[in-house]
């Protein structure tokens, strides 16, 4: 009976491909079982006529199977004939592993194929919900039991005349680096009195220190401040006062910052106590997470009109993070953790990537991701805080997440390992997996 089980079990066929941007090559990688597989009966592999789609047939007696993938780009005409010569194997004996064989192509970029973004073009593309996405009228619930935490102003304010009611502002916060740069400013300031003082023998008045820093606006007086009637937006999380939001519990959780025993203050959902923000004391506001919330997209003007509701995957928000450490530190290798001890260590290998394939799970169009190459880590903080005398890595940054959020980034890590070709899953020490990042371009 297991023969006869094992005769009727459908063939599978699996298709994969992969922009490589720096040298303008596509990689086809096509995954098939040895039952089908023959010296002498090769797949049949053809180019669509834009030159934008594979599709991948198997000989008899199983010529029933049949795969398309679009292309993550327009390959040139001549990856058409490389094609047709049915190329190499990827791999020999070595990669024909759980009863799978592969090959591998290598197609060149069309020259003229524009739907490759510049660089300049995507820097600022890879965050979702900025405050230009949000308008006045937008509202924050919680993404798992649907429980409102910011609504429309009006609710808050009975006696409020409706022309009074702007709605809510949003306002993106600066960069993460803002800090630091206006602690350079405050070293390197310039006085332009310097001159003239010498000039006039010190007969112009000249700012106290702390003045002067206000005027100049590196002062720490002017730090954000949460602000009610207003939302801060940056990378990860929005900022709001207490008094504008409701629906929200305080827990005091011990912090785990360096075994700090300090107890930091936790926003949690009052119907289903999932975690959504944190208090900001220094910004004297609220943090809501954007891997909690769900945001409402009106349809109409109408007012009895019931809105829309986006959530972004919670791999899109960690990318974003991500993305924002590398261009502001420089970095590429990380500790994601949720202060329990383990850890993984990731090597953001490629920041932009395109890819497609033929899994179940997935689209068959192109895909923006990173390539991420990852290790599992038993103790982080030994890892972030070697003892004395151990060398410490000065190229390595820290991502804190949610328990929620990291848990689930670890599974998909994990899941997109599996989804790629045997040949592709591992690189050396490394695993290697795939983190889908925001694409804006899909949305304008």
């Amino acid at each position: 009976m297991s023969a006869t089980q094992h005769q009727t079990e459908p063939v599978s066929l699996y298709l994969h491909a992969e922009l490589l941007p720096n040298i303008r090559h596509i990689t086809l990688h096509i995954s098939l079982p040895t039952t089908v597989q023959s010296h002498d009966a090769q797949p049949e592999i053809r180019l669509s006529d834009s030159r934008r789609a594979i599709s991948v047939s198997l000989p008899p007696p199983s010529g029933h199977v049949a795969d398309t993938i679009k292309l993550p780009a327009r390959v040139n005409e001549a990856s058409r004939r490389a094609l047709s010569m049915a190329g190499q194997k990827a791999g020999n004996t070595e990669n024909q592993r759980h009863g799978q064989r592969e090959y591998s192509f290598r197609m060149q970029i069309d020259d003229g194929d524009s739907s490759l973004l510049s660089r300049e073009e995507h820097m600022d593309s890879f965050v979702p919900w900025t405050a230009t996405d949000m308008t006045t009228s937008n509202r924050l619930r919680c993404r798992h039991c649907k429980n409102a935490f910011l609504n429309s102003p009006a609710l808050y304010d009975s006696d409020t005349k409706k022309e009074d009611l702007k709605g809510w502002v949003w306002k993106d916060l600066p960069s993460g680096n803002w800090a630091e740069m206006m602690d350079f400013w405050h070293c390197h300031k310039p006085d332009p009195h310097e001159d003239r003082d010498h000039e006039t023998n010190d007969a112009v008045t000249r700012l106290p220190e702390d003045q002067n820093a206000t005027v100049k606006g590196y002062g720490a007086a002017n730090q954000v401040i949460a602000t009610s009637g207003t939302i801060l937006v940056d990378v990860a999380t929005f900022l709001v006062t207490d008094t504008d939001c409701r629906g929200l519990k305080q827990v005091a959780k011990k912090s785990t910052v360096d075994s700090s025993t300090d107890l930091e203050l936790e926003l949690h959902c009052e119907i289903c106590n999932s975690l959504i923000g944190v208090e900001d004391t220094v910004a004297k506001g609220w943090r809501l997470f954007k891997t909690s919330l769900s945001v409402s997209i009106p349809l109409s003007e109408d007012e009895g009109e019931d809105p829309s509701w986006e959530s972004h995957p919670l791999e899109t928000v960690v990318a974003a993070q991500l993305l924002e450490l590398i261009e502001r530190e420089s970095a590429r290798r990380f500790v994601l953790h949720c202060g329990q001890g383990d850890g993984l260590l990731i090597w953001v290998f490629n920041p932009d990537m395109r890819y497609s394939n033929s899994s179940s799970d997935h689209s068959i169009i192109a895909q923006r991701a990173m390539k991420i190459f990852y290790q599992d880590v038993a103790n982080v903080d030994r890892m972030l805080h070697p003892e004395c005398g151990k060398a410490s890595s000065l190229s390595l940054e820290e991502l804190r997440l949610p328990s929620d959020v990291f848990s689930a980034v670890s599974e998909t890590m994990k899941s997109r390992n599996k989804m790629l070709p045997e040949s592709a899953r591992d690189f050396r020490e490394w695993k290697v997996g795939i983190m889908h990042r925001f694409d804006r371009t899909k949305n304008v």
